[in-house]
């Protein structure tokens, strides 16, 4: 089976038997070369094709077309359903939850045996909660310190763009000392104070910590921020579709 997560700017495969990931790969959107990666990862021997897709309809179409023309088969394209895998849905319209959101959470209920939050870390950051029934209490969007860091540049007139901070900084090192410091520092500390202020409500709100599992992208580089013991997974977007494929066996 091969799994495919596509986020708003990568494209993630892995290739899994059973449970057990055997290879990956993955490709920027914006390289314009994502969908011939993608195509050398469809290897003969592949039956199944399970798709997790935010970028939209005409990302999805390309997929569909790419594992169709190598594999000459349909790829299934995962859904968000009110509940399922031990978790229940906490929105109102089950299907406008982001599906890399639903499936993050299916492969933390099967390594968090208690309460939990999911974090995920790419172009936007992602925060959904779960407590220890499987019940989403729901969840936080808010930009990355990436889209605030263009934002900041396309409407200011000294600032313009900025590199993304580094590792953390210790005590006042916080504080920059350059332009290009204090909106490095001050973006990636927005995000992962967010984190942290989420987690502590939500500690209050069980009675118990969560354990916290931060995915995607951009997971270890805000986890060193995160005054929270968070966890990195980088993939449990294709974690949960390998969970979805092997109940369909």
């Amino acid at each position: 089976m091969l799994a495919i997560d596509c986020g708003n700017s990568r494209l993630k495969w892995a290739r899994y038997e059973g449970s057990r990931k055997l290879d990956g790969g993955a490709a920027a959107l914006r390289d314009g070369d994502a969908f011939g990666a993608l195509g050398q990862a469809l290897v003969d021997g592949i039956g199944r094709v399970f798709v997790a897709n935010v970028a939209g309809d005409a990302v999805g179409e390309k997929i569909g077309a790419t594992v169709s023309a190598r594999l000459g088969v349909a790829p299934e394209f995962v859904r968000v359903d009110k509940s399922a895998h031990g978790i229940e849905c906490a929105y109102r319209e089950p299907a406008t939850l982001g599906v890399d959101r639903w499936l993050a959470m299916i492969a933390a209920r099967a390594v968090v045996p208690g309460p939990f939050a999911v974090v995920g870390a790419g172009t936007a950051v992602t925060f959904d909660a779960v407590d220890a029934t499987g019940r989403h209490l729901g969840g936080l969007i808010l930009p990355g310190d990436g889209l605030m860091i263009e934002a900041l540049a396309a409407n200011t007139g000294q600032i313009g763009l900025v590199p993304r901070a580094g590792g953390p900084a210790a005590g006042l090192d916080l504080l920059g000392r350059s332009t290009a410091e204090a909106v490095g520092h001050g973006t990636r500390l927005a995000c992962a104070a967010a984190v942290d202020r989420a987690v502590a409500i939500v500690a209050d709100a069980l009675g118990a910590a969560p354990g916290v599992l931060v995915t995607g992208g951009d997971a270890a580089a805000l986890a060193a921020w995160l005054a929270s013991s968070g966890e990195v997974r980088a993939d449990l977007v294709l974690e949960g579709l390998a969970i979805i494929a092997a109940a369909k066996d």
